[in-house]
């Protein structure tokens, strides 16, 4: 069986989907990569990794006999495309829907901080219930404004469903888009002035790290909920717990965090934010389509068949 430098943990299921096709060299689980690296380099002709660690210049010059990199997941982030032009090496993902799947938990996560979902949850299984009413209204969206930032793929499939709450949209970016009848905003902090929720749809990038600030938080005010399905670095996460502390803003739902999985612990004892360990694409059908296609990718490859889901193919 061909020689796969797997170098990102992938769930149980997948990782022995690959065993029974390929040799697999597990480089996350080693001690010393270098060491490790090298004592694979001359036999392995593809990398299995993620579309969140990606890989980098050094794994693939580190690697002579390198044909391909197939990529668990969608996202092309994190992979370096200019090197992988000059080895002439072959790229693949496993496109699929997770633009819907993070979309819904954009939504879900507004509704259940808007209507203190989780309270009212902990309300009811505490027996509280028998003895006094749960007095703590909640936030409908309907009529509310929903400011996106970042009107990509995800941005526009929230869109989609805050228009569907009747809600008013919003979205900043750094340029307008003349498909989409939505109210555009070149200033992030402008937008959330004029919203009830800001919902963080953005890639990571040196333009977005920290973009969300106090003085954008305070422009939220204390009515506005923040919801990030971005990336953790996009917030300024002391100015967010600060802001969720002193009822800056009125709450925030969050599915990422700077420190991966390290959440600070004065965010985890607030009771007016949401937490949930970064599962906007763990759905069942997401995760079937990355197991099989990330496979089927590496076998049309070594069969001289066009692989099913090119990111980047050398011209012949």
């Amino acid at each position: 069986m061909e020689d796969v430098l797997v170098i990102a943990k992938l769930p149980p299921a997948h990782l022995a989907y690959l065993d029974e096709n390929f040799t697999c060299h597990r480089l996350f689980e080693a001690e010393d990569r270098a060491a490790f690296i090298d004592g694979v380099k001359d036999k392995v002709r593809a990398v299995v990794t993620n579309g969140f660690g990606g890989y980098d210049r050094a794994l693939v010059e580190a690697l002579p006999y390198l044909e391909i990199i197939s990529v668990w997941g969608a996202g092309l982030q994190a992979l370096d495309l200019d090197v992988a032009r000059e080895r002439r090496i072959v790229v693949t993902n496993t496109p699929d829907n997770s633009k819907i799947a993070v979309a819904e938990l954009g939504i879900a996560l507004l509704l259940a901080a808007a209507r203190r979902i989780t309270e009212a949850h902990e309300f009811v299984k505490s027996g509280a219930w028998a003895s006094e009413a749960f007095a703590r209204p909640g936030t409908g969206l309907f009529g509310k404004t929903c400011g996106i930032v970042a009107l990509g793929t995800i941005g526009r499939a929230v869109a989609e469903r805050a228009a569907a709450f009747q809600m008013n949209v919003l979205y900043f970016g750094p340029r307008k888009k003349d498909d989409v009848p939505y109210a555009y905003f070149d200033d992030v902090t402008a937008m959330a002035s004029g919203s009830d929720f800001l919902i963080l749809c953005c890639p990571e990038l040196p333009a977005t790290r920290g973009l969300i600030t106090a003085d954008v938080l305070r422009a939220l005010g204390p009515d506005g909920i923040l919801v990030n399905i971005a990336r953790g670095a996009i917030v300024d996460e002391p100015a967010l717990i600060e802001a969720l502390r002193n009822k800056t803003i009125k709450a925030a739902g969050l599915d990422v965090f700077a420190d991966e999985p390290n959440v600070p612990e004065a965010l985890r004892k607030l009771d007016n934010v949401i937490l949930v360990p970064h599962i906007g694409t763990n759905t069942a059908d997401i995760l079937e389509i990355r197991r099989t296609m990330c496979v089927a990718n590496l076998k049309a490859y070594f069969s001289g068949q066009p692989v099913p889901a090119p990111v980047h193919v050398p011209k012949a």
